[in-house]
């Protein structure tokens, strides 16, 4: 029995591609440290944060430290949600490969694909928000200071969606 993309519905094959590339952007932004970037009084960069790590320069080059205990509430559960939407992301990849390969006729791929797609992306957007809302002292983070793996985590959850809703829109077209 030959493995063929012909046989493959396009909605299967564009739903999982994207959600192959929300995956990425999730990975990228999940793992690297510049989610937000330290400014002191003045405006001037003195280091940044990622959700595992904070980095700072210091004699001449940079230092990263990890972040231990003693944290807001909202950035361990930044943390937690994120690594939900880490573990839902990868699910719904392997349900679209098995869908796509192995198990063609179950058309209950599509929903379980779909719903892991959607839950990784609710849940992913929902710990970006939860990190933005973090404030000290009645001070909020400031938006401007945002950086790349938060914008990324951001894309990785819209895309997590996208994705969910593709693979149900999938299910319905095929299965009528």
């Amino acid at each position: 029995m030959s493995v063929s993309l012909a046989e493959v519905p396009p909605m299967v094959i564009g739903g999982s591609i994207i959600s192959v590339v929300s995956l990425i952007f999730h990975i990228i932004g999940f793992s690297t440290t510049y989610w937000y970037i330290l400014k002191n009084v003045v405006g001037v960069k003195i280091g940044h944060v990622g959700l595992w790590q904070e980095c700072e320069p210091a004699y001449g080059r940079e230092l990263c430290s990890d972040i231990t205990g003693g944290q807001f509430a909202q950035f361990k559960a930044t943390e937690a949600l994120e690594c939900l939407a880490l573990v839902a992301f990868v699910a719904a990849v392997i349900c679209a490969f098995l869908k796509m390969f192995v198990l063609k006729e179950r058309g209950i791929l599509f929903v379980v694909t779909g719903l892991l797609n959607l839950i990784a992306g609710v849940i992913a957007l929902i710990g970006v928000i939860v990190f933005a809302t973090i404030s000290s002292g009645g001070h909020m983070l400031d938006a401007s200071n945002f950086h790349y793996s938060f914008w990324l985590c951001l894309v990785g959850g819209f895309g997590g969606m996208f994705s969910g809703i593709i693979f149900i829109l999938a299910w319905r077209w095929v299965r009528n």
